[in-house]
């Protein structure tokens, strides 16, 4: 898959990681809905129950080793951001099903650790010891920096409910 989102595949990409989170939900009786494309807010809509939650699916491929976010021009990385009922799925695409992997995280968890690093970035010096641009719009959350973190979401589909 390298090199696959600059040859303009990431929209597959990012949709194949939505199916994928999709079908995990339906095998377990949940019913979803995948919502119409770039909707606002969520990428899923699923419920069990009298429970109904909004997903937002963040898909990567295996070799890269971050998930990367852009800011709205609001200065948000997340519309309509709850601290209920709404989770993100950090999909670690791999092209053998079997080597999938989903991180079932709180929305507000994962915001949490972008503003962080944006802020640790932002102080540490760049290049040549130059300042990094405090008005970057994009944010990168590493899947390596934060194993130890995200190893208690992984398949943690309860965590939805």
């Amino acid at each position: 898959m390298k090199g696959r989102i600059k040859a303009g595949e990431g929209a597959l990409i990012g949709n194949s990681g939505e199916y994928y989170v999709m079908a995990e939900l339906l095998k377990r009786g949940i019913i979803a809905a995948l919502a119409p494309r770039n909707a606002p807010s969520f990428d899923i809509l699923a419920t069990r129950g009298a429970r109904t939650v909004k997903i937002r699916v963040k898909t990567k491929s295996q070799e890269y080793p971050i998930w990367q976010y852009s800011v709205k021009k609001d200065g948000s990385i997340f519309r309509d951001l709850s601290k209920h009922g709404d989770f993100t799925v950090l999909v670690d695409l791999a092209m053998v099903t079997k080597d999938l992997k989903f991180y079932i995280v709180p929305t507000y968890q994962i915001n949490e650790w972008l503003k962080k690093d944006f802020k640790e970035w932002v102080r540490a010096p760049g290049k040549n010891n130059r300042p990094h641009d405090p008005a970057n719009k994009k944010r990168n959350l590493s899947q390596e920096k934060y194993a130890r973190e995200l190893s208690k979401y992984l398949n943690q589909w309860e965590k939805l409910w």
